[in-house]
């Protein structure tokens, strides 16, 4: 059903433009290179391209993309364009990279909280909707609910992957996330603004809930035996094997269509209930429209992107988001509220999406990792660098 309304998504495109889409795919690091090329050549290759939003930033910094602002009939006024493109990802009034509808996984890659409804009748739980609707739901109170909660299922006298937590989560971006949704931003008006001290207490907070709580899964191995990429806490809200989980909307489908107990999705908790409101981090892995300098016709690419997002806006995510999501992805009508309450609360952060894998963007999971509480330490290690890192950035915004 969703192949078919992508399908019926570009054909209405193509025929109201008289076009025809001629979509190139190949790994985000062939993709990378062959535009980059295409476009030092001063080819006109590539009207519109859609990339892996971290590995955009080599296009950048090659100073190969033109500016949204400067697309004619693309309107981010629009409600099928995010308000990150103004808010967040605009610089020095030029924005080389944009989140828009056309790239499903904005929706798919959102962090989100994923809970056993049978289990937390078992453990007493208060009712997560109205703690959240409160305001109340925070990393301490995820840490006080889940910190005890542990039975060794397998009988093998180890806490592995067999047994039963109260949260299970990996070591990545599941715990990276946790920046952004505490309100931490890193770079405001081209200035670093992170805060060394409330960063250090995450860390501290992070670092109790995943390795000092007893109740935890905190996978420190990113393979299953087969040697693939996997993420425990979905598989084990699946198999009813933990009370809470991080994953991504997405394994709503992939992987808990047929889990046995009924679960409840809800954001990230907040950093303490001072914070203002609760905030939502896209997977660094989302989609993100840019367009190569060297398009000869840029009015086209325009109408053509605000066509895409505008149809996928209108057609596509309701049969994605409505059905396969909600439907197929959640089990109660509280649910499906959060799922859109979640979305309303997504940020690209600038820090995040032009980090390159070189500045504080992920700054957290290591020192998670390591069990090492001294951001401060961290930070004057590296400040440097970083700084150099994003200033190169933001001198190809300045270009």
């Amino acid at each position: 059903m969703l192949s078919d309304a992508i399908y019926e998504r570009n054909k209405a495109v193509e025929d109201r433009f008289n076009v025809k889409f001629n979509f190139i795919s190949d790994t985000y690091d062939n993709m990378t290179t062959l535009v980059q090329n295409s476009v030092l050549a001063g080819d006109d290759e590539y009207q519109l391209c859609a990339h892996h939003a971290l590995k955009a930033n080599s296009w950048v910094l090659a100073d190969i993309l033109m500016n949204w602002y400067d697309v004619p009939y693309v309107d981010f006024e629009k409600p099928w364009w995010s308000d990150s493109n103004v808010n967040d990802l605009t610089y020095n009034n030029i924005a080389l990279l944009a989140v828009g509808d056309f790239s499903l996984t904005t929706i798919g890659r959102t962090y989100a909280i994923y809970y056993d409804k049978v289990h937390s009748e078992s453990y007493k739980l208060p009712d997560m909707y109205q703690l959240v609707r409160d305001g109340k739901w925070t990393i301490d109170k995820l840490s006080e609910l889940t910190k005890d909660i542990y039975t060794d299922l397998n009988s093998d006298g180890k806490r592995d992957f067999g047994d039963f937590y109260g949260y299970t989560t990996s070591v990545a971006s599941n715990i990276g996330a946790y920046l952004f949704t505490s309100d931490i931003k890193i770079i405001e008006d081209g200035e670093i603004v992170l805060d060394v001290g409330k960063t250090t207490d995450l860390i501290t907070k992070l670092i109790t809930l995943t390795q000092v709580n007893e109740g935890t899964f905190y996978d420190l191995s990113y393979k299953n035996a087969n040697g693939n990429i996997h993420y425990p806490g979905p598989e084990k809200m699946a198999e009813g094997t933990t009370l809470f989980a991080s994953a991504m909307i997405e394994s709503g489908i992939t992987y808990l269509r047929n889990a046995g107990n009924d679960y409840g999705i809800i954001p990230y908790p907040k950093f303490d209930e001072e914070q203002k409101d609760y905030i939502t981090i896209v997977d660094g892995g989302f989609t993100v429209l840019a367009v190569p300098k060297t398009v000869e016709d840029p009015e086209r690419s325009g109408i053509i992107a605000e066509a895409l997002c505008a149809e996928t806006y209108k057609n596509v995510i309701p049969v994605y988001y409505e059905i396969a999501l909600k439907e197929k992805g959640a089990r109660d009508e509280e649910s499906i509220e959060m799922i859109d309450f979640i979305m309303s609360k997504r940020v690209y952060d600038f820090g995040y999406v032009f980090d390159n894998w070189k500045g504080f963007g992920f700054c957290i999971e290591g020192l998670v990792q390591k069990g090492d509480p001294n951001f401060a330490s961290y930070y004057a290690a590296n400040i440097n660098s970083v700084e150099k890192a994003y200033s190169d950035m933001l001198a190809a915004f300045e270009k």
